[in-house]
């Protein structure tokens, strides 16, 4: 009986421990690299990274931070609180009051008069009383009596000098001011209301400016860039949201008239065809305010692409975040009642919101080339290559900074980017640059290229063309 053979030395044998190898996953990403598939950019990608939901995050907090400054001083109504000097129950409220020939026409009526310091109040017909429970029962001007203390929050128009005041909600049981608080007449707290309304714009532009310029710099542990983008988009954005405030006011006043003009009769709200333009003209007041408020990154890292980005998302965001405003205002939280606080808190949130997320989108859709991270600290980070050099170190001054890790150079690697092409170059011989595992000096980048410098190992991600 013949014996079996040998086998043959030329058969290759792979063991189950080869086949889980790390250098099979190597191979297999090289090859979908040369032919430009898009597999190997998907691992490990973390979508909070991701910049447009950094940003949609940061600059709803930052227009919470704004409105938290400004709303001290902000009143829809006004509130005044004290005894009532005098009373009188059974005149009748002029529907109109003039001066230097300017009519101005309540849509409200009522019927009598009460004096609290030296403000005279008249009474609408529909007044109510904010009572601790929610309840919102009607007053008559019987119910009320002279010497007693109350709190009035009161709708008030002022035509140089002419005033006139009208009552919409008492406190029939007011809590004592806070001591140190000022017992101001209505005509101050007119004048106070006035000028926050006036700072509102710059205020919430610079406050959004001062997060988005400064967000990707606190992401990426720069301080000095965290630092230079905030106080950059601080600036601009005040100041930008300071001019735009004057051609909002152009654009949204003219149009707030016309609302007010078809409210419905007796203070019944706004009509659809009132809301409707109320919802456009406030849409085109914050989209000029968004402007400014997305410049500041491009400005401090003088990159116009950036600056590019952040007009567009800005306008766009402005615009989003403005329609939303007044549907949240009036349609969930109702219109009967004496401020708007808590509607102005969620409607500038959302406005911050939609910018942040917008400019983030823009940068998302718009961008031709960037490097996401794959392994080390910020894995699913993106770093847009949004200039023709960059540096890439340990330095924090450089423009992809990274951070702890002791096998970088300060300067360790320069991304050029020329024409439609990048590449990449080691700084000197003793920066180690890998490409698709290969040690490099300089080369061109193709999509799916992975770049291992240090313990850090990015994916280079070019848009088709």
């Amino acid at each position: 009986m013949p014996e079996p053979q040998a086998q043959s030395d030329n058969v290759i044998r792979i063991t189950k421990e080869d086949a889980a190898g790390s250098h099979v996953e190597d191979l297999l990403r090289r090859q979908m690299s040369l032919r430009g598939e898009t597999g190997v950019s998907r691992d490990r990608r973390k979508w909070y990274y991701q910049n447009w939901f950094i940003f949609m995050i940061v600059g709803a907090l930052s227009a919470a931070a704004a409105w938290a400054v400004i709303e001290p001083f902000f009143e829809d109504m006004l509130y005044v609180q004290g005894p009532i000097t005098d009373l009188d129950q059974t005149t009748q409220m002029p529907q109109t009051f003039s001066g230097h020939g300017v009519y101005y026409e309540w849509k409200v009526t009522g019927h009598g008069r009460m004096t609290i310091g030296h403000d005279d109040i008249w009474l609408a017909d529909d007044l109510r009383e904010l009572r601790r429970d929610g309840a919102k029962p009607l007053v008559s001007a019987s119910s009320l009596q002279e010497g007693q203390e109350i709190g009035v929050y009161a709708e008030y128009h002022a035509i140089g000098p002419q005033s006139m005041a009208v009552a919409r909600f008492v406190v029939l049981s007011p809590p004592p001011l806070r001591p140190g608080k000022d017992r101001l007449d209505l005509e101050r707290l007119s004048a106070r209301s006035q000028a926050a309304g006036m700072l509102l714009f710059p205020l919430v532009a610079g406050f959004i400016g001062l997060g988005l310029g400064a967000a990707d710099g606190a992401v990426c542990r720069l301080p000095r860039r965290a630092l230079l983008g905030g106080l950059v988009g601080l600036l601009v954005g005040f100041v930008g949201g300071f001019c735009s405030s004057i051609l909002a006011d152009l654009v949204y006043a003219p149009l707030n008239r016309l609302a007010m003009a078809q409210m419905a009769p007796g203070g019944g709200g706004f009509t659809t065809f009132a809301f409707m333009v109320q919802m456009t003209g406030r849409a085109l007041a914050w989209s000029l305010a968004g402007m400014a408020m997305g410049l500041g990154q491009g400005i401090a890292l003088r990159s116009g692409r950036l600056l590019l980005y952040g007009l567009i998302g800005g306008v766009v965001g402005g615009l989003f975040g403005g329609l939303l405003f007044d549907p949240i205002d009036l349609l969930l939280l109702g219109p009967d009642k004496p401020s708007a606080m808590w509607s102005r808190l969620i409607g500038l949130a959302i406005i911050g919101a939609s910018v942040g997320g917008v400019i983030g989108l823009v940068e998302l859709l718009a961008r031709d080339a960037w490097l996401r991270m794959s392994e080390g600290p910020l894995a699913g980070k993106e770093f847009l290559i949004f200039k023709d050099n960059m540096q890439v170190g340990s330095s924090p001054r450089s423009d992809i900074y990274l951070f702890n890790d002791p096998a970088v150079a300060p300067q360790h690697a320069t991304l050029r980017t020329i024409g439609d092409e990048c590449e990449i170059e080691a700084r000197g011989a003793q920066e180690l640059v890998k490409l698709n595992n290969r040690p490099i000096s300089r080369s061109r980048l193709r999509h799916g290229d992975q770049i291992a410098i240090g313990r850090t190992v990015f994916v280079f991600q070019k848009r088709k063309r």
